[in-house]
């Protein structure tokens, strides 16, 4: 289903920069403001648990972090 966005009252600067930002990737300002929405609006792709804690930055050891009561 087709969809028409108006949007008003919109930064000068911010409408510049789609400008610029279509011309560097050879896009027209509609194809460059829907990769943008498409962007933005795309689920994150899920990573398993056990690949998330692998690359996990070490930060010292386990006792920094235990609970004080």
């Amino acid at each position: 289903m087709p969809l028409t966005l108006t949007f008003s009252d919109t930064d000068e600067l911010l409408i510049a920069a789609l400008h610029k930002r279509a011309r560097a990737h050879g896009r027209s300002i509609e194809e460059e403001h829907r990769d943008i929405l498409r962007s933005a609006l795309r689920p994150l792709p899920k990573r398993p648990l056990d690949d998330i804690l692998r690359n996990m930055p070490d930060v010292g050891p386990a006792t920094d972090f235990e609970h004080c009561s």
